[in-house]
């Protein structure tokens, strides 16, 4: 009830006052909605912000520490990926989730309860959601692994999977990696590895199906006996498979780094080689296989990035040097749009020569894969890279950009300046290029 009128507060006035502070309070709870206030939701991290860099194999138990996930951030990774070793429990999952955020790290997380199908599994559903319960609130959570290297066969139930995935948590990724294009294709063959006639139909089939939130696979070029044919045949097919996607899903390759089996031990350019390939094809992700040195007896493994007992291994600080130069050139590289890629020189089997389309042409000597994007700012890019793992070259490039300035970025230093470009009498501008074995350099333009 109102109180009893008097000469100072009559019954209107304070009822006028009452409304007047009910209405402040009102705008201000709508201002820290807008403001991204507590009760906010936060911020999907599908698509990442910035270039996912991971691994195979995360460091197993009694690895999952605070002390080695520091490591893993210092050399350059953003992304942790499940141990391939030990159970994939909710403890150990939650374990990962928290000691990746302690550190600034993602993760994707692998959990034993993960259907590979839903028709006929009367627990899937139930299953995933309870995966989805656990996990999705966590800060760290990047996604979720499903499965690895299946074959066409299996992409009706990983379908229903995915699908049901992007419904219960729309904001992380239901993660799938593909097999590589020397997978055995032949439907006579016991065992067919794709279960189709050929790699494009496997790669068509996945997307056309599953419609997954990235398209992965791995390709282990560096054999014993020399380099395995098909790298970058691979990779163009897999720009075509995403290409037919609007808007075009984003792509990760997974490269060797461990030496085991018929693979031999790298060596930092070769490293390079494998990631700057990958971001001139207009890669959105790159991983090794692997990071942790396998426990598997079935191969002997060495020349690891990180030993089994917690110390580096020999790929350690070559890793951490390529990745910082791959985290550099992705801050203009990632999220932008590919136009061609190209080779020029001795032009593998599975290359491509320049079409003609772009507005460039290698006319220096050397063996070069080169992208060109345009990126969201405006600038146009052209990352020239050297195939060779072994020799650095001087190169040239001639640019028909009119009176456009070109800069040239210095990777070290992440700083641009102005290129030495010389203008020739038909008005193109021509740069010389100093690249080291397997190295990269990038020009710019509006």
């Amino acid at each position: 009830r109102d109180p009893p009128m008097t000469d100072s507060f009559s019954i209107s006035a304070r009822r006028a006052f009452r409304d007047l502070i009910c209405a402040a309070l009102f705008i201000a709870v709508a201002i820290v909605g807008l403001s991204g206030g507590t009760r906010a939701e936060p911020e999907p991290v599908w698509p990442p912000k910035t270039m996912p860099i991971s691994f195979w194999c995360g460091p197993p138990e009694p690895y999952i520490t605070t002390e080695q996930y520091r490591q893993i951030a210092a050399a350059g990774f953003s992304v942790v990926m499940p141990p391939c070793e030990g159970e994939a429990s909710v403890a150990r999952n939650k374990k990962i989730l928290d000691t990746a955020k302690a550190t600034g790290l993602k993760a994707i997380i692998q959990d034993s309860r993960m259907p590979l199908a839903v028709t006929g599994n009367p627990a899937a559903l139930a299953n995933l959601k309870a995966i989805v319960k656990d996990y999705r609130k966590h800060p760290a959570l990047l996604g979720y692994f499903i499965t690895d290297e299946p074959g066409a066969n299996a992409f009706g139930g990983l379908a229903e999977v995915v699908a049901e995935l992007k419904r219960l948590d729309p904001d992380h990724i239901a993660y799938i990696n593909l097999l590589p294009s020397y997978a055995t294709s032949d439907l006579n063959t016991t065992p067919s590895q794709l279960q189709t006639d050929t790699y494009d139909r496997y790669l068509t089939l996945f997307m056309q199906n599953v419609k997954p939130q990235v398209l992965s696979w791995d390709f282990y070029h560096f054999l014993a006996n020399g380099d395995r044919p098909g790298f970058y045949g691979n990779l163009y097919a897999a720009q075509g498979a995403v290409g037919a996607s609007q808007p075009p899903t984003p792509f990760w390759q997974i490269v060797l780094s461990v030496q085991h089996g018929g693979y031999r031990a790298l060596s930092e350019p070769e490293l390079r080689f494998e990631a700057m390939q990958t971001l001139v094809f207009g890669g959105s992700g790159l991983l090794y296989f692997t990071y942790w040195q396998p426990n598997d007896p079935s191969f002997k493994w060495s020349n690891s990035i990180r030993n089994r007992d917690g110390t580096p291994g020999p790929l350690y600080e070559p890793v951490k040097h390529v990745n910082a130069e791959v985290r550099t050139l992705a801050k203009y590289l990632y999220g932008a749009e590919l136009i061609a890629t190209f080779q020029s020189g001795d032009i593998p089997p599975d290359g491509r020569p320049n079409a003609g389309d772009v507005p460039l042409k290698v006319t220096g000597p050397g063996n070069l894969s080169v992208g060109f994007f345009r990126g969201e700012t405006g600038h146009a890019y052209a990352l020239a890279t050297n195939r060779d793992y072994k020799s650095a070259v001087t190169t040239a490039i001639s640019f028909n950009v009119g009176s456009h300035e070109l800069e040239i970025l210095d990777i070290p230093t992440n700083r641009w300046r102005k290129a030495d470009a010389k203008r020739g009498v038909d008005g193109r501008s021509l740069v010389t290029l100093e690249l080291p074995p397997a190295g990269a350099a990038l020009v710019r333009w509006l």
